[in-house]
């Protein structure tokens, strides 16, 4: 019983970062495009990717302090950046935040659901895909198949939904999106990581208690690897829909056949088209309702002081509108 309560605390733990797919990342840049109104370059569509950074850092002993700074400290990159000159990219960051941005109304309190509109559409899409998983880990010989396939059910379906509304985005918003994160990511700004370093390496050191060097290196290796998969994810997104969810399915079954290696110590395959399969059904649960979740989102974000003075602050040209819209 004991070995049991184990490995069931130890699938639920394993699983909580579903998040470090890229996937959701189009949805973000499209918001902060949006928002951005033409008045900004593109540096706020690699910004609003930015936050994720550090998602895919789930196996360090690091992740928790950087995802929970990324996502709710933003007065720290809002007030380097403007030092930096780099509000662009922090006006992208800000847009994507969990304390009232587009990760809000995703994670916590949807627009047109009454939890977090992915959590939504997550919890309706996992029973979907518990019984064929169990399958897969039954016929693998995984002990415990029923009690793995729950929490990998779960833990699946978030970056499905997400990467469904990805997909639709491109489809029906912005066909070029894949391609405008793609070229922001190659042509971020030099000194983005050192923005980076400035807002949070303090913070991660202390905290840590690494030194700072440690940790400014730190930061910059999880930027440079998080631009690279952007890169790729992006040049994924720039195919044509069908073979879009191919690599996308490719890109994750390796994800995840690594998760339940860690677990049961055995390999497990995961066929890619199972994974096809699992991105039609994520793309049929969401067709018919995102679009009246990101107009409202976007209508919402809009309304936000914090959007609104960010992008006077941006066009201010005298030190009395710096004064009054670039206070933080």
């Amino acid at each position: 019983m004991k070995k049991l309560i184990v490995l069931t605390f130890a699938i639920s733990v394993l699983f909580i970062p579903s998040v470090a797919f890229t996937w959701g990342q189009a949805t973000h840049a499209y918001f902060a495009k949006e928002l951005g109104q033409g008045v900004l370059d593109s540096g706020e569509i690699y910004g609003a990717t930015a936050p994720d950074i550090f998602n895919l850092m789930f196996d360090s002993p690091y992740y928790d302090y950087l995802v929970d700074q990324t996502h709710h400290h933003i007065i720290k990159m809002k007030l380097k950046a403007r030092r930096m000159k780099l509000d662009s990219f922090a006006f992208g960051f800000i847009s994507h935040n969990e304390n009232w941005g587009a990760d809000y109304t995703a994670h916590i309190k949807g627009l047109t659901t009454r939890k977090g509109y992915v959590i939504t559409q997550r919890d309706l899409l996992a029973p979907k895909l518990r019984p064929q998983l169990q399958v897969i880990l039954n016929d693998a010989g995984i002990q415990y198949a029923s009690l793995i396939a729950g929490p990998l059910a779960d833990g699946l379906a978030h970056p499905l939904i997400e990467a469904a509304v990805d997909l639709l985005i491109k489809r029906n918003e912005d066909p070029l999106i894949g391609v405008e994160i793609r070229d922001s990511a190659e042509n971020r700004p030099a000194a983005v990581p050192d923005l980076l370093v400035a807002a949070y390496a303090g913070g991660l050191s202390h905290s840590m208690k690494i030194s700072p060097e440690d940790a400014a290196g730190i930061i910059r290796d999880a930027e440079s690897g998080f631009r690279e998969i952007m890169i790729h994810y992006c040049e994924i997104l720039t195919e044509d829909e069908p073979v879009a969810m191919s690599d996308m399915a490719e890109q994750g079954a390796a994800l995840i056949e690594s998760y339940i290696e860690s677990i049961v110590g055995m390999k497990v395959d995961i066929p890619p088209d199972v994974l096809v399969e699992f991105l039609g059904l994520a793309v049929q649960q969401v067709e018919d309702d995102y679009q009246a979740e990101i107009e409202a989102t976007l209508s919402y974000l809009k309304g936000r002081k914090e959007i609104s003075n960010y992008l006077r602050c941006v066009q201010s040209r005298s030190f009395l509108e710096r004064f009054i819209f670039c206070r933080y």
